[in-house]
This record gives structure tokens, C-alpha cells and sequence, in this order.
């Protein structure tokens, strides 16, 4: 057996807008909602605070916004090639005809293994 293992607990920083934009486009995503989206990600900015001191607000150019709601399905259809692409390799772990061989959300695949038994 072989295994290899991908350390993706920043990848949610690491998201590309304009690659997020044209995933969206390509599954049919309505145009106005990937507009919203430009225009909420295009004028993003934060600030750290450090000892109750704000420092300057910067431009923030890639990823999507840690715990929001949207973030998981965003980064979901963007990594979606690339799963796709490891299921077509051959490679990987088949349940029945259950693809496992990249499990991007453990937790939530360990819950859905749960309700089904």
C-alpha cells in the first residue's frame, strides 16, 4: 500500500480569485453572482491587532474568508479538477463505487459514514 499525505490547513489562504471566478463561470455559475463575488473579494482588506493595537489595513489578493459560510463550497469547486483528475489516475481507494482516494473533509466524511450505517 502506498499513501501520501498533503498538508492543506492553509490552503483556504491560498485560494486564487480570478481561478475561483472562472471555475464558476465554466459550471455555469449565474454571472451576476460571480460579480457580487469579484466585488466582495476585490475590495477585501484586513488589519492585525496585536495587544489591542490595530495596525495598517492591507489588500488581501488570494484566498477565501476564513469561517464564512460560502469558503467551504468555494474552495470545494476549486480544488474539484484536481480530484477529478486523481480519480481518472487510477490511483486511489474505491468503498463500493465511492471515490476515496483524496479526503479533502474528513470530518464531514466520517459524519456521513455515520448516518449511513
Amino acid at each position: 500500500m502506498y499513501c501520501a499525505f498533503l498538508d492543506a490547513s492553509k490552503a483556504f489562504d491560498k485560494v486564487l480569485h480570478n481561478g475561483i471566478y472562472k471555475k464558476l463561470l465554466d459550471r455555469g455559475a449565474p454571472v451576476t453572482f460571480v460579480h457580487l463575488l469579484k466585488n466582495w473579494y476585490g475590495n477585501l482588506c484586513c488589519r492585525v491587532r496585536w495587544n489591542n493595537v490595530l495596525g495598517e489595513p492591507f489588500v488581501v489578493k488570494c484566498g477565501v474568508r476564513q469561517g464564512g459560510v460560502l469558503s467551504p463550497y468555494l474552495f470545494a469547486i476549486y480544488i474539484d479538477d484536481l480530484i477529478a483528475q486523481l480519480k481518472q489516475s487510477g490511483h486511489g481507494i474505491y468503498i463500493e463505487q465511492l471515490f476515496v482516494g483524496c479526503v479533502c473533509y474528513a470530518v464531514c466524511f466520517l459524519l456521513w459514514v455515520t448516518k449511513a450505517s
